[in-house]
C-alpha cells in the first residue's frame, strides 16, 4: 500500500464495480423471472416495483460508471508523486554555468529520492538566461468528500527557466519538466480539486556554483545551501 498511492482508490474501484454489478443483475433477474413466470398460473409471478426496480438499475448503472472513472483516474495519477505529508525536500538546482556578460545560464535539475538524495540519472540540464530562475510546480489535492482515498494530494515540476533582468530582451527559455497534464474529464473533476502553481525563485541573483535545495510543504520554497564551493 505504501509504494502505490492509488491503492485506497483502486480497492474503491473493485468494491464500487461489484455492487454496481450486483445491483444491475438483480434488476435483471427479477424481469427475467417475471418474463418467464407472467403467464403462468402454476407458479408465483415477481411483482414488479418499477420505481424500485428503475431506481436500482439506475443506481447500478452510476455505481458502476464512478468505479469505470475511478479506474481510469488511478491509471492516470500512476505517473505523479504524492505530496510530503510536511515541509519536505523534492529536488536540487545547481548553477552549473552563469556569464554576467551575456547572461547566458545553465542550470543542472535534479529531483532527489525519499533521503533527499540527487537522482543522477534523472538530471535536466536547462540552458535559458537571466540573473535568476522560476521553478514551476503544480499541485493537487482530493477533494473534500473524497479526501480518505488518500492522505495527500499528488504534484509535479512544471517548467524551470531564467528571470528576466533589466537588461534583457525577449523572454528567457523555460524547460518543461511535466510529465503528463493533470487528470481531466469526469474523473478529474469528481475526485480531484482544481490544480494549483506554486512558483518559487532565489532572493538574490545567482553565482556559478550555487547549489539551491528546493522544499515542498505549504508552499514551495528554495533555499541557497551553504559551503557548497
Amino acid at each position: 500500500m505504501g509504494s502505490d498511492p492509488s491503492f485506497r482508490l483502486k480497492v474503491f474501484v473493485v468494491i464500487a464495480g461489484v455492487l454496481g454489478v450486483f445491483l444491475v443483475a438483480f434488476v435483471a433477474q427479477r424481469v427475467w423471472y417475471w418474463l418467464k413466470t407472467r403467464k403462468r398460473e402454476d407458479v408465483e409471478t415477481t411483482r414488479l416495483a418499477p420505481v424500485v426496480d428503475f431506481g436500482l438499475l439506475a443506481l447500478g448503472g452510476v455505481v458502476i460508471w464512478l468505479a469505470l472513472e475511478g479506474l481510469l483516474l488511478s491509471i492516470h495519477l500512476s505517473g505523479f508523486t504524492v505530496q510530503p505529508p510536511q515541509r519536505q525536500k523534492i529536488a536540487e538546482i545547481e548553477v552549473g554555468r552563469f556569464d554576467k556578460e551575456n547572461g547566458q545560464l545553465t542550470l543542472l535539475f535534479y529531483p532527489v529520492d525519499a533521503a533527499g538524495q540527487r537522482r543522477r540519472d534523472y538530471h535536466v540540464p536547462v540552458f535559458s538566461t537571466g540573473q535568476q530562475f522560476e521553478l514551476s510546480v503544480e499541485v493537487f489535492d482530493w477533494r473534500g468528500a473524497w479526501s480518505w482515498l488518500g492522505e495527500k494530494g499528488f504534484y509535479q515540476y512544471l517548467s524551470l527557466g531564467g528571470v528576466p533582468n533589466g537588461t534583457s530582451t525577449g523572454v528567457p527559455a523555460r524547460k518543461d519538466l511535466s510529465i503528463r497534464a493533470k487528470p481531466g474529464g469526469v474523473g478529474g473533476m469528481i475526485f480531484l480539486e482544481p490544480s494549483l502553481t506554486s512558483n518559487g525563485k532565489p532572493g538574490k541573483d545567482v553565482s556559478e556554483g550555487d547549489v539551491y535545495d528546493i522544499f515542498l510543504g505549504d508552499k514551495l520554497e528554495i533555499a541557497l545551501r551553504d559551503n557548497v564551493k
